[in-house]
């Protein structure tokens, strides 16, 4: 169960405890009714008058024991609902690979968890209630009347062959429906964001014409899985109807005229047959509906076994103590796009290397590989001859600091972008500002300012700014710069550059035109897409792949 895995034990106790007393109280209510009929029957006040008083006191329990459930039932919701994107925010911050799809995330977060809180956890927690008020009634009615219970039971059970013959069509309509659910938020975060460049160029018809394929297509899914679970309703509840009403009546009736059993007792057994028949319905409603949430959680759990496998690693696996960074015969493909192809490449500590290859080559992805965020495909990849990839994350993402040529910023105060909540003294916050040319705006606006989301509050350059200040507070053993100073003016650029190789720490920057006085700067310039031109004054065997 759901609940039972990623909720509080206590909690799904105490539902169940609740959801038990709620079914004897139940049977409580039907022994009134035949306590009514007898008091009919005989013509006795007293009798009535008494059962009155005992039911008021059964029909006030009754809502007491429903809002306890109700409660309940909203107390585990949440404390699963936590659990569930607790797990998956840990999986995206420390596991998920890079290059994975962010809209399919997106979608999962959003769209997914939320059918998982629908058809699984609200869904297993009714199933557990109506589970105990079946077992309640059942046992109710058989001690009015087994006969004619067993009649009931029978009756109300047929319906089962139903859901489990159609379980698997809907869970294979569920999972399409996910699919198609992940395409279309994908497409809709890129339809939305690039607006702009759709009605420069005119696109917005064949942009249009696409989301709203997608769209239709999303809605179909949903209509098809929508449509086989009321096909499965239906037809459950006409055969519950014929087999678990008239057999049962045929039989109680039957009974009665035999002298077998009282009609107060075949009142009290009716009473309790909505009690037998509703719940089952719903739990077997309840199955149907939750062969749509297995592939979800079956996500969350190999998500689980990922972390716990890596987590494992990160206490036992070797460290980075320096030495040479060498690449020999490394690959990359990202799905089946080669874009490194037998790369060799060898740094050594402290060294400051310039690699420069037109737009489109690679340089970022190869960062990342650096960096150790993208699987290689082949090859070796080692610090001081320790493997990389067998280095725990932690320790190898302790090892690096990066500047993007895009940078980042979160909805925040410089302050916090500069941080990232990590805990650093004021001396170091301002020599990294200082250090980044960031000087200025920290005067003007103070660390407090919030730079709005994605640094829209923020110029190019002062996000830039910020960027290279994060890494420069760090000041991790391998600074990676990807075009740092693209954004920046010619002078900045300069103060920048020499902040980058005046500092202890190997520095590997990509650029796609630098100028050759600046090349100048670097221990090395390597050319990934030539060797032995342009002054190189080392190169690498074979080169990249152009991709």
């Amino acid at each position: 169960m759901i609940v039972w895995q990623y909720g509080k034990k206590w909690q799904l106790l105490l539902f169940l405890v609740l959801a038990g007393t709620t079914s004897l109280v139940n049977v409580a209510m039907a022994w009134i009714v035949t306590r009514f009929v007898v008091a009919a029957m005989g013509r006795d006040l007293g009798l009535f008058i008494r059962n009155v008083g005992i039911g008021a006191v059964i029909f006030i329990s009754v809502g007491i024991l429903n809002w306890l459930l109700v409660s309940c039932n909203a107390l585990i919701t949440r404390t699963v609902n936590v659990r569930v994107k607790a797990i998956m925010i840990q999986y995206i911050a420390d596991d998920r690979p890079l290059t994975a799809n962010s809209g399919a995330m997106v979608s999962f977060m959003t769209n997914d968890l939320k059918l998982l809180e629908e058809k699984g956890i609200a869904n297993e927690l009714v199933m557990s209630s109506n589970a105990l008020l079946f077992i309640g009634a059942l046992g109710g009615a058989a001690s009015f009347d087994w006969l004619t219970a067993t009649a009931f039971l029978i009756g109300n059970l047929l319906p089962a062959m139903i859901s489990f013959w159609t379980q698997g069509t809907v869970s294979r309509a569920a999972r399409a429906w996910s699919t198609a659910n992940a395409a279309w938020t994908g497409q809709l975060k890129d339809f939305l964001a690039g607006l702009d460049t759709a009605r420069t160029y005119q696109a917005n018809g064949v942009l249009k014409a696409r989301v709203g394929g997608l769209g239709q297509q999303l809605e179909q899914r949903l209509f098809h899985m929508t449509y086989l679970t009321a096909i499965v309703a239906g037809a459950t509840m006409i055969v519950s109807s014929l087999c678990g009403m008239l057999l049962p009546y045929g039989v109680g009736i039957w009974r009665i005229i035999r002298g077998a059993s009282t009609l107060a007792k075949f009142m009290g057994v009716l009473q309790l047959a909505n009690s037998m028949r509703t719940p089952l319905l719903t739990v077997l409603d309840g199955i149907n509906q939750w062969g749509a949430v297995k592939p979800i959680k079956q996500k969350i759990q190999a998500v689980q076994a990922l972390h716990a496998a890596k987590r494992k690693a990160d206490q036992s696996g070797p460290r980075l103590a320096g030495g040479p960074l060498q690449l020999r015969d490394v690959s990359v493909r990202i799905g089946q796009k080669t874009l490194l192809s037998h790369l060799n490449l060898t740094i050594n500590p402290g060294e400051h290397v310039l690699l420069m290859a037109p737009s489109g080559f690679g340089k970022s992805t190869l960062l990342r590989v650096l960096q150790g965020e993208i699987p290689l495909a082949s090859g070796a990849y080692t610090i001081g001859g320790v493997a990389v990839e067998e280095v725990p994350r932690t320790r190898r993402r302790q090892y690096f600091g990066l500047i993007k040529q895009t940078p980042f910023l979160f909805d925040d105060t410089i302050r916090y972008n500069l941080t990232l909540g990590a805990q650093f003294s004021a001396s170091e916050i301002t020599a990294a500002v200082q250090q980044a040319g960031l000087s200025q705006l920290v005067a003007e606006k103070g660390l407090t300012y919030r730079v709005g989301e994605n640094g829209r509050n923020l110029s190019g350059g002062q996000s830039q700014r910020v960027e290279i200040a994060r890494a420069l507070l760090r000041r991790r053993p391998v600074l990676l710069a990807d075009e740092a100073a693209s954004a920046l003016d010619d002078r900045l650029a300069r103060q920048v550059r020499q902040e980058f190789l005046t500092g202890p720490e190997t520095l590997i920057e990509v650029g796609h035109q630098v100028p050759v006085a600046v090349q100048g700067l670097y221990d090395q310039v390597i050319h990934l897409d030539t060797a032995g031109k342009n002054g190189v004054s080392k190169v690498i065997e074979p080169i990249l792949a152009n991709t």
